[in-house]
Order: structure tokens, then sequence, then C-alpha cells
């Protein structure tokens, strides 16, 4: 079983029980307490080791531990963010950004590129591909999420310039991710917005 799955009551004693820092669990239970009625999800250790292996990527500690703690509602629904910590080009975009939680490469032509860059993706646009949300897989101390296009690192290794010149930082942690998530859209279209 890959997943455990809980109400919001068993979500905050999974957060409260954990060996996060106080910020994290502060931003995971924002994040809850926004969607009460929804079933949540954490990792178990074979997520994580099907991820790492089907990726053929270590993750960092201290995602695997936010990850074992919370990784998201139900089935991994897409969600909207109201924004960014930091700036990105898809800061001011007019278009709302649906994010599918995709957790690994597409193909391995995406793993090769992403890799020179550093990057491992935990959610990309549902609808277009054209923004990806991904952790930093070359330094374990680095527990900020990147935003990008995978095009761009493309362009910026064919044109000599360093795979990461298009990679901005966009959140500090994944845990700070999830506390920005306004609206989360399931499988059947219906639209959950945060309380």
């Amino acid at each position: 079983m890959y997943l455990t799955h809980g109400s919001s009551e068993d979500a905050l004693s999974w957060i409260e029980n954990s060996e996060l820092n106080e910020e994290q669990r502060g931003q995971l239970n924002q994040f809850v307490s926004r969607f009460p009625s929804l079933t949540f999800a954490k990792g178990t250790t074979a997520f994580l080791d099907s991820v790492e292996r089907e990726n053929r990527v270590e993750l960092p500690a201290d995602l695997k531990s936010i990850i074992t703690t919370l990784v998201l509602a139900g089935e991994f629904p897409e969600f909207q963010v109201d924004d960014y910590t930091h700036w990105t080009p898809r800061t001011d975009n007019p278009i709302p950004i649906w994010y599918a939680s995709d957790w690994g490469y597409t193909n391995d032509q995406e793993r090769r590129s992403f890799l020179q860059a550093g990057m491992f993706p935990v959610a990309q646009w549902a609808d277009t591909g054209l923004s990806t949300l991904a952790i930093n897989v070359t330094d374990n101390r680095d527990t900020r999420v990147f935003e990008f296009t995978g095009e761009d690192i493309v362009d910026d290794i064919q044109s000599n310039q360093t795979p990461d010149s298009s990679v901005f930082p966009a959140f500090n942690s994944y845990t700070e991710m999830l506390s920005h998530i306004t609206e989360l859209r399931l499988p059947d279209n219906t639209i959950i917005q945060a309380h």
C-alpha cells in the first residue's frame, strides 16, 4: 500500500506527531484547515521507494519527512495556488493554472533534460505542461520548490547556457506550496474552494 488515507482529523494528528519543524507543521495545518471535508493522504516508505526507483533519483531527506506526514489530498487532485512566494514568469499569468501532482518524469528525454538542471517534478500544468513545479535533487539542503517550463530548459541546453538559467524559486518549501493551495479539482471536475 503506497498511500495512507485519512480524514482531516487524522491528517492533523499525523502533522502533530511528525518530526517536522514548527513552521512546516503550521503550513500543513493551514492546508488541512482550508479543506476540512476532504480525505487526505500521506506517503509510505513503499511510495517513496517506488518514486525513487521508477525515476532513478534520490529524494531529499527533508522532503521524505514531509511526504510521510502529508503529501496531498485524497487521490492527488489538481490544484491552484493563490500566488507564488517568489516571482516567476508565471506570476502574472492571466490564465488559471491547474497543476496535476505528477511525482515523476513523463519520459526519459524529460528526465535527462530536467536532471541537467537538478530538477525532479512534483506537479505540472495539467492542460499545457507549460509550467512545472519541481524540487532540487542535487542539493539535499535546498528545500525550495522551483517553477519553470521544460521547453526553456531544453532551449538552454541546446544554446549551451547553464540548464538552470530558466529555473526560478517559487516557494521556500513543499509545505509552503501546500499552504498556498486555494482550489482543488477532483477527477470528476468537481471544484473545491478553500475555506
